[in-house]
């Protein structure tokens, strides 16, 4: 591997030793390889949906979006207004 400098090669290298950490013990593989397959799982699913009609997939995907993006203003709302009172 070519030597490189900088932020990004540090921040990869700090990731890289995470992950190897954790993937050290045999529990958090299985874990990981369970959430994988199931991951996989749901591309597939949502590849099919596409393929079968994109533009109500787009749609349902920008909903979804929406939902996630209000809930989460209303959660940081929340959290900000605990914070000022405290």
């Amino acid at each position: 591997m070519a030597k490189q400098k900088g932020i990004f090669s540090l921040i990869t290298g700090v990731v890289l030793g995470a992950a190897a950490a954790y993937l050290s013990n045999e529990k958090n593989r299985a874990k990981t390889k369970k959430a994988i397959e199931s991951t996989a799982v749901k591309i597939k699913k949502a590849e099919t949906e596409y393929k079968k009609d994109p533009t109500a997939f787009k749609k349902k995907v920008v909903a979804r979006g929406k939902k996630v993006i209000r809930k989460t203003v209303a959660k940081a709302k929340k959290t900000k207004a605990k914070t000022q009172k405290s």
